[in-house]
């Protein structure tokens, strides 16, 4: 029987706690960031809640001197969306793909109560110069996620999980410190 127990095979971090996230800009990654060191894959899931009016943001992904964010360097990311959010609507769409400007947040992209999962592969973070992400900090850097929102309420969490774990076992060590 194949299995993966998250909990010893990989490892979860709640980056961000189900919040109101109209004061934070997507121009800076938000605190704390998260490393992949040690892993071979992340998939970070951007949960949306109720929003007051229709984000019209950009959702950036970042590679990060530090859990800080330290100097981030936008990147480009591959993501799946929901076209409907709420209960009952699991349906990703097909692969998309962002540029390192961003991906525009719209109704199509990002309802109420709906969900992005961006999906990164560490040997991406390891790009030769000339590839897409050369000149980059690497894959021992850290990664941030760049969320705003309008000036309304509007409520995002932001959990990432990591698999492929070069050394797992029940407890292991933080991501974002």
């Amino acid at each position: 029987m194949d299995r993966f127990i998250l909990a010893e095979e990989g490892h979860v971090a709640v980056l961000e706690v189900p919040q109101n996230i109209s004061a934070q800009s997507s121009a800076a990654p938000i605190n704390p960031a998260f490393s992949m060191k040690g892993y071979k894959h992340a998939s970070i899931l951007i949960i949306a809640g109720a929003e007051a009016t229709q984000d019209a943001t950009t959702l950036l992904i970042y590679l990060c001197t530090s859990a800080a964010g330290g100097t981030p360097i936008a990147i480009p990311f591959n993501y799946y969306f929901q076209a409907l959010g709420g209960a009952g609507n699991d349906v990703l769409s097909s692969i998309q793909n962002a540029p390192a400007t961003g991906l525009v947040l719209a109704a199509g992209n990002w309802p109420p109560s709906g969900l992005i999962v961006i999906e990164i592969d560490a040997n991406e973070l390891a790009a030769a110069t000339g590839a897409p992400l050369g000149g980059s900090l690497g894959v021992d850097s850290y990664i941030g996620v760049g969320l705003g929102a309008p000036t309304a309420a509007d409520f995002a969490a932001v959990v990432v999980l990591l698999s492929g774990a070069r050394d797992a076992y029940v407890s292991s060590p933080t991501v974002t410190a």
